[in-house]
């Protein structure tokens, strides 16, 4: 668990123009269409929206692997370059956590692989995927056991060693893992199968409306900072991290020495809820906990949505009422709002997060609730169960010109 600190002084950040192309291809045959929602041709990776050599790579499951990303010293990470698709979601104690997705890649050593949070039995659900943690609590192996993918739940709690689980060390932070491992241990299972994933929309083409982003900012906490710096040579962003509550430093994958990068960069607005039935951190004295965060990537109603790429950036919304989809991402005329076909980077806030944009400059301030308590009796928690029930939380404006254009 983080420590509170005062609420950190940003630099201000230095728009550094890095000459790095994207190592990622991007499609040529289909430049011009849109490509999904629904369907996509059969050499299209749908998690990327990009053209794969070999079709019969999209014939397997999709792994969606936890990876760590507090205390500091677990960076830089490895295989995080890899994923066609990358979660981060706020974990507890002012930390986030990842959730990387290969499909169309493949990557020989991915982590420090750790354990499952709540958000993942709903990104299971919408990626049709299998789910790789290390440990996890007794709480969150509660909400994912009776789910129907459990046997697909690849963890040392579901009776997984090494291969494809292997820990270098005493450290929690040691669990290393790969693709080749596991969809080895899935087609051992019989559970290697395709899996149908569909629910996002690419296109080369750069939408209309768009306002300059030259700079995207994500605080999850005081000390959990996350910076994005458009790179305008590759038409990506280069990601920056927290090295302390007030410095910054590019964001490497241990596995190519290089800054990690993203085609688009997603950031969802959705209800956070704590369950204070899940303790899921302790401290040293056995008696304060941190609760799990339920992040109720469900409803039918709209919520706010923004997406960067090609340096602009585009307001509109997101639902899912589709419980085997990943959520349908629309401007403000209820259109399909496209990602630009390569990495895609998601980074899910809560409903009332803090919203500013100046000069191309974007910065979002994470809010979600207090997770922080003495274990023993506590207050009921007011979970939605999962389904399409709309929020009672107040939900922000999705309008660009309202609230922010600069």
């Amino acid at each position: 668990m983080v420590a509170a600190t005062p609420a950190a002084t940003r630099p201000a950040p230095a728009v550094t123009i890095i000459s790095v192309r994207t190592q990622t291809p991007q499609p040529t045959a289909v430049a011009d269409a849109l490509l999904g929602p629904l369907t996509y041709p059969a050499n299209i990776n749908p998690l990327t929206g990009l053209l794969v050599a070999d079709p019969k790579v999209l014939l397997r499951k999709p792994l969606a692997i936890k990876i760590s990303n507090f205390p500091r010293y677990v960076r830089p990470q490895s295989g995080l370059a890899a994923a066609d698709m990358v979660w981060e979601h706020y974990s507890e104690g002012g930390t986030t956590r990842y959730t990387a997705v290969y499909l169309g890649t493949a990557a020989e050593r991915i982590g420090p692989v750790r354990s499952a949070r709540l958000i993942d039995t709903t990104l299971v659900d919408m990626l049709n995927s299998a789910l790789v943690a290390s440990g996890t609590s007794k709480g969150t192996m509660r909400r994912l056991a009776p789910k129907p993918w459990f046997p697909a739940v690849i963890t040392n709690l579901t009776g997984f060693d090494c291969p494809p689980l292997c820990m270098e060390s005493i450290d929690a932070n040691s669990v290393f893992t790969s693709t080749t491992a596991l969809w080895q241990v899935l087609a051992d299972k019989a559970l290697n199968a395709p899996a149908q994933v569909r629910g996002f929309a690419y296109q080369q083409r750069i939408p209309s409306g768009g306002l300059p982003a030259v700079t995207v900012g994500v605080d999850f906490s005081s000390e959990a900072l996350t910076e994005w710096r458009y790179d305008a040579p590759s038409g990506n962003y280069k990601r920056w991290i927290d090295s302390s509550p007030t410095e910054l430093v590019a964001h490497i994958d241990a596995a190519t020495n290089k800054q990690l990068a993203a085609d688009t960069v997603v950031l969802m607005f959705a209800n956070h809820v704590v369950d204070f039935t899940v303790p899921e951190d302790y401290d040293a004295d056995g008696v304060h906990s941190t609760y799990a965060t339920e992040v109720q990537l469900w409803g039918a109603a709209p919520r706010p949505l923004l997406v960067f790429r090609d340096g602009q950036a585009f307001a509109g919304q997101w639902q899912r009422a589709d419980t085997g989809a990943l959520p349908q991402l629309t401007n403000a005329g209820g259109e399909p709002l496209a990602l630009r076909p390569g990495k895609i980077w998601i980074q899910v806030v809560g409903l009332e997060s803090d919203r500013t944009t100046t000069g191309g400059k974007w910065y979002v301030r994470h809010h979600s609730p207090k997770d922080y308590g003495e274990l023993g009796p506590s207050p009921t928690p007011s979970i939605t169960p999962e389904g399409f029930v709309a929020s009672s939380t107040p939900e922000p404006t999705v309008s660009a010109t309202a609230t922010l254009a600069p």
